[in-house]
């Protein structure tokens, strides 16, 4: 049966959540899918009386013509109306893992531009073929129900709403949707190479459907899982409200005996979330190195260990999470006056417009921590690993100077809660919700 097109009545109800939002930003790559979905969302803006959304296209620069593509996709928006941004990639060396890295940093680029103008929102193009290959993909793992759930409708990624408001839609109705809207189309061509295990599984859907495993059939099933796995993040939360504290410098504790002696599911989505936020990285984290990392600290409950761009200390009857420091160090960020930072995507920045220059927003670090102490003539009150992870400001004189991790009233113990006079910057930890 040949594909129709959207209609109004299907689009209104796919993006109507779209309409909670002031603004809001799209991942377009320039391939059928994401040309559908601008176009979807601008119309529904026009029609619905919003703000067109920004189109965000990243160019990996993995192949010669990757500028260009991107440039067409900056023409397809300009004569939908909708603004443009071309976001560009460094890759590094090209190994099996490429696509995975590719996409961590495509939705680090986009995050990190949302944060700086204060777009809440981000829109992608997810579909339901999409939903069934990523499904059959982690059942190839022996993924558990938080895998085999799939994609889900909506998330949140470094303090940024993630929404894929055409699950329920085919490809093949995408493309018919971009088809009669007469707009231009591009396939990657990674998209048609063996190498990569997606496109392996796509090839092999085929035969699956020859024996009535369809794509709306396994993402019907995801759907179902997705119930259920609600229902485990919404005990894994009231876990983590009863045994776990927070703090606004970017680490969690939780009860040791609470962790191991909850129901198991509970305690690894409990560990799950805790990694994820304090660590900051947008790759999940695979069930088996959680489920060892749960036996690890069973078996050797004084142990430290390492998971997910974090490490794991057992102390005192609790387990602390901290950022890992690696051998690459954490990042730098250039941030001007009156602007935002998404900073190793864990804390939100904003410097005053009224801040005299730009600074340069790094990690404490050793040597940040000693300067403190010698200033303040007092030990810490907070875990060096902790410390050693905050971002601090770095003037064009070479001086350091600590934002303010007040949060509403609720200041770090000094010598963190020391705050230059008159230096106006807000340091914001993101923690995240399931």
């Amino acid at each position: 049966m040949t594909a129709t097109p959207l209609t109004e009545a299907e689009t209104d109800r796919f993006l109507a959540p779209l309409a909670r939002y002031g603004r809001t930003a799209l991942a377009v790559s320039g391939g059928p899918d994401s040309v559908a979905l601008l176009h979807l969302c601008v119309d529904f803006a026009l029609r619905h009386g919003l703000a067109a959304p920004v189109a965000l296209t990243v160019d990996h620069d993995l192949r010669p013509g990757s500028r260009a593509e991107a440039e067409r996709v900056a023409e397809i928006a300009e004569r939908l109306g909708a603004p443009h941004a071309i976001l560009t990639w460094r890759h590094g060396p090209i190994d099996a893992r490429l696509q995975a890295r590719a996409r961590a940093a495509r939705y680090d680029l986009m995050a990190a531009y949302c944060t700086a103008r204060d777009i809440p929102v981000l829109v992608t193009a997810h579909h339901l073929d999409d939903q069934a290959e990523t499904f059959l993909m982690r059942l190839k793992r022996g993924s558990g129900l938080d895998g085999l759930a799939a994609i889900p409708k909506e998330g949140e990624w470094a303090g940024l709403t993630l929404l894929r408001p055409l699950l329920e839609a085919s490809k093949a109705q995408l493309v018919a949707t971009a088809e009669a809207a007469g707009l231009p189309l591009s396939n990657d061509p990674s998209n048609e190479d063996a190498r990569f295990e997606r496109v392996r599984l796509r090839e092999a859907m085929a035969a699956l459907a020859q024996i009535g495993l369809e794509p709306e059939a396994i993402a019907l099933s995801a759907r179902r899982l997705r119930r259920a796995r609600s229902a485990l993040e919404a005990a894994a939360g009231s876990f983590l409200d009863a045994h776990c504290e927070r703090s606004p410098a970017g680490y969690a504790s939780v009860s040791l005996s609470a962790l191991l002696e909850a129901p198991e599911e509970v305690g690894l989505r409990a560990l799950d979330r805790l990694v994820a936020a304090v660590g900051g990285s947008s790759e999940p984290l695979r069930l088996a190195k959680l489920e060892a990392l749960v036996d690890g600290l069973r078996a050797e409950p004084d142990k430290a260990q390492t998971l997910g761009r974090c490490r794991i200390v057992p102390a005192r009857g609790r387990v602390a999470v901290f950022r890992e420091v690696r051998k690459a160090g954490l990042p730098r960020g250039a941030l001007r006056p009156g602007e935002r930072l998404l900073w190793d995507n864990r804390f939100r920045l904003e410097l005053g417009a009224g801040e005299p220059e730009a600074v340069t927003v790094e990690a404490l670090g050793e040597g940040g921590i000693e300067a403190l102490l010698k200033d303040e003539e007092g030990a810490l009150c907070l875990p060096r690993l902790a410390v050693c992870t905050l971002p601090v400001c770095r003037l064009g004189d070479g001086r350091l100077l600590l934002p303010d991790f007040g949060q509403g009233g609720a200041p770090l113990p000094a010598p963190l809660s020391r705050h230059e006079a008159g230096f106006d910057c807000r340091a914001t930890f993101l923690w995240r919700t399931p």
